[in-house]
């Protein structure tokens, strides 16, 4: 059978350790004529946002905007993108991990394009320009540096996104030492998330070998260096891998899309304020059972790359396999207060922006299968939790 497809536009892809050095030539070869950072507290409070600065600004005048903790919030893009715009001729840098990336890319678009970032949301209105911009991304998971997707939150904290071309940035830089000293909960829900972006465009109602071929090799190398990631710390090896994994998975969904894991991962975002690569971990873990079935041959060259010799009927529990070897429930400490409702969580899934993620998934949802996933994914959530939980703390 042939079909019709189009891929987009991908950034250039500077990889290995050190190479945060080509940013003075960067700068140079797109007529900026300073910097301005786009980071998050987080990192700020590290010091690594502070000695960029510092470095950068033997070559050039640097400004920061750090962005508060937690998802970006179109205030906080209006915030940063006022100031872009103040900027003659900015080099836009975007440093950190999937917040940051998704703030710097809009405000490159913003820098050139008239009027708030609500007009742009859901694709609303074309953009108008762009100021160059390179994305260094500090974890290993959202694949955000290199598609033409920002996530974000409006006041009724509804998680929506933003698209268009120019949302892609002019360079890529992959420096393993950025992610050393990123913690294991972190480390293992953001590669957990790029593998849940690589299967989702390799079985996706979009995909092709175009797709394919970006994602399995992304399941691959998450298959075979995320345990070594979260455990060794200084295995720089297993990090340049983890990074590359999320780029590749991050070009897979640029052009093949999310699936249902990510329409009941935003879901939970918008309702409980779960970080987006623990949300999608526990809805692919949840969905996929379902997703399967009827499926198989679909899922089979995933569950191949991850294990060779799988099947697709393998894959949930080689998922299950991979969380726990990576300490996964480690992840969810800090949510131990949360209580969800699958009432709501089925509603919320249904809401318009998170449509586009179910109809591009292997097997879409009926009607009668909305409440069914939202059950699985808190039982899911709870049983994890659960285990997450010291026995000595069980039994106080």
């Amino acid at each position: 059978m042939t079909r019709d497809f189009e891929t987009g536009r991908q950034a250039p892809v500077i990889a290995g350790p050190g190479c945060l050095d080509r940013l003075p030539a960067l700068r140079q070869q797109h007529a900026a004529d300073s910097y301005l950072i786009v980071s998050d507290g987080g990192l700020a409070a590290t010091g690594l946002v502070e000695a960029l600065s510092t470095t950068l600004g033997n070559d050039a005048p640097v400004s920061q905007f750090i962005a508060p903790a937690g998802e970006p919030t179109i205030a906080t893009v209006d915030a940063a993108a006022g100031q872009a715009r103040r900027l003659a001729a900015p080099l836009v840098v975007g440093l950190g991990g999937g917040t940051a990336l998704d703030i710097a890319k809009l405000v490159a678009g913003l820098a050139k394009s008239p009027g708030p970032m609500e007009d742009y949301l859901l694709a609303r209105n074309p953009w108008s320009g762009r100021a160059p911009s390179v994305m260094v991304p500090t974890t290993s998971g959202t694949g955000s540096e290199v598609t033409r997707t920002s996530i974000l939150a409006d006041e009724q904290d509804r998680k929506l996104w933003a698209w268009g071309d120019e949302l892609l940035p002019d360079a890529v830089l992959l420096d393993p030492e950025l992610t050393r000293s990123l913690p294991a909960p972190i480390t293992v829900a953001t590669g957990l998330d790029a593998f849940v972006h690589a299967l989702e465009a390799a079985t996706g109602q979009g995909r092709n070998h175009f797709i394919e071929a970006p994602a399995l090799q992304a399941i691959r190398l998450v298959g075979q260096s995320l345990e070594g990631a979260v455990t060794t710390p200084d295995d720089l090896a297993a990090r340049q891998q983890m990074q590359e994994a999320a780029c590749l998975a991050g070009m897979a969904i640029d052009n093949g899309g999310t699936g249902i894991a990510h329409n009941i991962g935003h879901a939970l975002g918008t309702l409980y304020h779960l970080p987006h690569g623990v949300a999608v971990a526990l809805a692919v873990e949840a969905s996929l059972p379902w997703s399967v079935q009827g499926h198989d041959a679909i899922f089979t060259p995933a569950a191949h790359a991850l294990s060779p010799g799988s099947q697709g009927q393998d894959l949930p529990a080689l998922f299950t396999a991979l969380a726990d070897a990576t300490r996964f429930n480690q992840a969810l400490a800090p949510f131990r207060d949360v209580r969800m409702d699958a009432e709501t969580l089925a509603a919320v899934m249904q809401a318009e922006e998170n449509a586009p993620m179910a109809n591009n998934a292997a097997r879409r949802p009926t009607a009668s299968d909305w409440l069914p996933l939202a059950e699985a994914t808190v039982a899911v959530f709870d049983a994890r939790l659960m285990a997450s939980i010291a026995p000595q703390e069980v039994s106080a």
